[in-house]
């Protein structure tokens, strides 16, 4: 019942509070009442009596003439150039604005829907990035040791094989994303914060985070770990290893780092699902957080950037047959990519906290 009446709010919050919409939604919230206890008696859950409540008297604009509100609720018409010069209409903007009406609130049943499909889908993901993170493994190692002579396959047919090794990787981990969002598609509102918060809702999600916690806590500090000692087979061929060795190996410490880099993101990204679930569930674009649209300046510079790094790889391996030292290219890139990303999201908070500020 919570619900119903947070609902109702929502839905006369955007109008001013004047005898005959009080008058309203007093009659509304019995008529909702009604139905919610009828549907209970039917034998439906709290849960999907509350949602058949909502679509059946969730739209007051058809609600509007049965409750005699259709003069109270039209939208204001804009102010004409002269009254505004005159300032009749100085606050004609704000008016109308305040007149949209709210998104739809998020109901028990599909926020637990939808975490489950966060739950079922989070592991494909990360084996999706583990596999974009290992893609130029292969192209890596495969170049490095045809080069130095230690396996024995021309360098050309070792690019080959390689390159065929990256670019099915990349295909296949798409593939995967793809299908994912497949399976998210019904929850993109959610994803979007297209959606007014129910205090239910709140309390459940809060406490499915804290329930992962611990295990979250633990697939960090191992993914943290694993991170820190990336570097490490690269570090130990170089300083260990002589250079006969070090040339032609460099490759599969470069790969060994990737797979380290990889194995973290697959401990860590499935059990961050019900974090992201909580955080998604909370923060809405009614309060001031940023929409989908505005939250991929990330994901924008990430479409173009690592296209432009694979290039430059292999724009320098093939023109200055550098194949031997053009892989330094992905751990600098990966780093740059970091702080480019760290800087990005930080603009963001700032952009969200001022519009925050201004609303």
């Amino acid at each position: 019942m919570n619900v119903i009446t947070a609902y109702l709010e929502t839905m006369f919050g955007a109008y001013p509070p004047t005898p005959k919409l009080l008058e309203a939604k007093a009659e509304l919230h019995t008529m909702m009442e009604d139905a919610y206890h009828g549907y209970r008696a039917e034998g439906l859950s709290e849960n999907e009596a509350v949602g058949r409540v909502i679509t059946e008297f969730g739209n007051l604009d058809e609600l509007a003439p049965q409750l005699g509100i259709s003069a109270e609720i039209a939208p204001t018409p804009a102010p004409t150039p002269t009254a505004a010069a005159m300032g009749a209409g100085a606050g004609a903007p704000a008016s109308h604005a305040a007149r949209r009406l709210a998104p739809a609130p998020v109901t028990r049943d599909e926020a637990e829907r939808y975490a489950d499909a966060r739950r079922r889908t989070e592991s494909r993901l990360a084996l999706a990035v583990a596999m974009f993170v290992l893609a130029p493994a292969p192209l890596i190692a495969l170049v490095t040791l045809a080069s130095g002579g230690a396996i024995a396959l021309g360098q050309d047919l070792a690019v080959l094989i390689g390159l065929a090794c990256l670019l099915v990787v990349v295909v296949v981990a798409v593939l995967m994303i793809v299908r994912r969002d497949a399976q998210l598609a019904p929850f993109r509102r959610l994803a979007a914060g297209e959606f007014t918060r129910s205090p239910d809702v709140d309390r459940w999600a809060e406490q499915l985070a804290a329930e992962a916690a611990p295990r979250r806590a633990t697939a960090l500090q191992v993914a943290i770990g694993l991170w820190i000692l990336a570097a490490s087979p690269v570090i130990a061929m170089s300083l260990l290893a002589p250079p006969s060795v070090t040339n032609s190996w460099i490759g599969v410490a470069v790969a060994g780092t990737l797979a380290m880099v990889a194995a973290g993101l697959l401990l860590f990204i499935p059990s961050n699902w019900a974090q992201s679930v909580a955080e998604t569930l909370t923060k809405t674009d009614s309060e001031g957080y940023a929409s989908a649209d505005e939250r991929s300046l990330v994901g924008v510079v990430g479409a173009f950037y690592w296209p432009i790094v694979v290039a430059i790889f292999l724009a320098w391996s093939f023109i200055g047959s550098a194949w031997g030292i053009s892989w330094v290219i992905w751990p600098i890139a990966a780093v740059l990519f970091g702080a480019l990303a760290g800087g990005l999201r930080a603009v963001e908070r700032y952009r969200a906290a001022r519009e925050a500020g201004i609303q």
